[in-house]
């Protein structure tokens, strides 16, 4: 499990748009998001504060191209929900 930090308050209703934005969907059980997409075989969010999220992912092997492209998908979903680059989340992470 990952927490990540985010730039503005997190809302139910921007994490949902978010997760269809890129997912194309999700499934929602006690505040735990649940989605799937490419090599994701399982992607769960929780909004632990209104500045905070907990992601955990299960990943299946696929071809190259899934993989590339799952991978995108998800900085560019982790980007919008915190607000922070892939370059600017990594920074941070060796300032810890």
């Amino acid at each position: 499990m990952r927490e990540y930090k985010c730039k503005n308050k997190i809302t139910k209703e921007f994490l949902e748009n978010a997760l269809t934005e890129f997912f194309g969907g999700f499934s929602e059980n006690n505040g735990v998001y649940n989605s799937s997409y490419g090599a994701l075989k399982e992607i769960h969010v929780k909004i632990t504060n209104d500045k905070m999220i907990e992601v955990e992912t299960k990943s299946s092997s696929i071809n190259d191209v899934k993989v590339d492209d799952t991978i995108k998908k998800y900085n560019q979903f982790i980007e919008k929900v915190t607000g922070y680059t892939a370059a600017q989340r990594k920074k941070m992470l060796t300032k810890l």
